[in-house]
């Protein structure tokens, strides 16, 4: 692979990344993440796959952000994600 060719599929890997963006540490809604933090309905159901919610709807669960732009440790909330007016404070 030429070297320009390498730098251009990395910068594009890299530009995706970058659209999505959340604090780790704290929680969020599929709602918000949608909405704000640039993630997609598809991200949200990779993030679910080889858990016990893989076939839950993205909207009943709560996720946390385990790095700035990753997703993980769903939480399944049985009547909805509760969002708040403070950023990562989410709940059930």
């Amino acid at each position: 692979m030429k070297p320009t060719t390498f730098f251009t599929l990395s910068l594009l890997a890299c530009t995706g990344l970058a659209d999505k963006i959340c604090t780790p540490s704290f929680d969020y809604c599929a709602s918000e993440l949608i909405k704000s933090k640039g993630f997609t309905e598809a991200d949200l159901k990779d993030a679910l796959k080889g858990t016990e919610y893989e076939n839950a709807d993205p909207n009943s669960i709560l996720y946390h952000c385990t790095n700035p732009g990753a997703i993980g440790h769903p939480k399944l909330c049985p009547n909805g994600c509760q969002d708040s007016a403070q950023e990562g404070s989410k709940g059930c």
